[in-house]
């Protein structure tokens, strides 16, 4: 692990403090946390940078991805769907990233627990956190599938819009919705969508203050995904992408995602709340039921 020096923390400190200050007397929207985020969030990556430099790595024009000499046939498959995400995202998006992100393929899934330090028996194709993208190794899920099945129904459009959003509004914004872009966007760039028998929509719905405040501990999480994006769908076909455009921005200006939300649509958050599931219902009885596997 990667010690700081007194230096580089007073460095950080001091930079974090600036930029408190310049919101305060320029009267900008002040939410700290958008101030600092940032600080954090390069920390992380050059901790992870550091923490894999011995590893091979493969630079393409917008990813820099760290492998293991087991996962070297991968390499290239994985250098195909992410900068086929990275276009169709940020097209989309309307935003890229000023560096190349790093990538690590984890050999196993014992390794990627280890790394975001899960207990029992989480698993994932691929996560997105501080500012990089990491996966699991496809050797472990790709049996008998191509390169094209990899593009669209791996996990790469997910977590880097997961990664966009983040850095366009330096964090502002809630689980739920980082979740129902990650997923709408998958839908809009592949036609994929996670639809399997736990989580159709003819039962028992979480209610938006059980997605907003316990997202990751609710029990039925296919179920919480699917609603998530089924919310963020609503906004797009009911109002226009333009207006899902708009939510966006106004993250990226402060405003919480209710606000957002509401200044778009033009409904109180109240009433999104109610009418967001009455649409989404609907829509799930009208199509066939596939089992498809998912990212986080």
């Amino acid at each position: 692990m990667r010690t700081m020096s007194i230096e580089n923390h007073v460095l950080i400190v001091g930079l974090a403090l600036l930029l408190y200050v310049a919101a305060v007397f320029n009267g900008l929207p002040l939410r700290p946390q958008m101030w600092l985020y940032p600080l954090v969030r390069k920390a992380a990556q050059s901790k992870l940078d550091y923490q894999t430099r011995t590893m091979p790595a493969l630079e393409t024009e917008h990813f820099r991805i760290k492998y293991t000499p087991a996962d070297a046939e991968s390499v290239p498959m994985v250098a195909e769907a992410s900068e086929q995400a990275y276009q169709s995202v940020t097209a989309l998006m309307g935003y890229r990233p000023q560096d190349k992100i790093i990538i690590v393929i984890q050999p196993s899934r014992e390794e990627l627990r280890r790394v975001f330090g899960w207990t029992g028996t989480e698993t994932a194709m691929g996560v997105y956190w501080g500012g990089s993208i990491q996966l699991l190794s496809p050797r472990l899920w790709m049996t008998g599938k191509t390169t094209a099945d990899f593009v669209q129904s791996g996990p790469m459009v997910h977590e880097f819009t997961h990664l966009v959003l983040d850095y366009m509004t330096n964090g502002n914004y809630s689980r739920w919705f980082t979740e129902g872009l990650a997923q709408y966007m998958e839908y809009q760039v592949n036609g994929y969508e996670w639809r399997q028998a736990s989580n159709m929509l003819n039962q028992e719905l979480y209610s938006m203050p059980e997605l907003e405040g316990n997202f990751d501990g609710l029990q039925n999480q296919s179920l919480a995904y699917r609603e998530s994006f089924m919310a963020v769908r609503y906004i797009a076909e009911v109002y226009g992408n333009d207006k899902l455009q708009q939510v966006i921005v106004d993250l990226t200006k402060g405003q919480s995602v209710a606000k957002a939300i509401q200044t778009a649509t033009g409904l109180t958050y109240a009433d999104f709340v109610l009418r967001w599931p009455a649409w989404a219902v609907v829509q799930d009885a009208q199509k066939k039921l596939p089992n498809i596997g998912m990212a986080i």
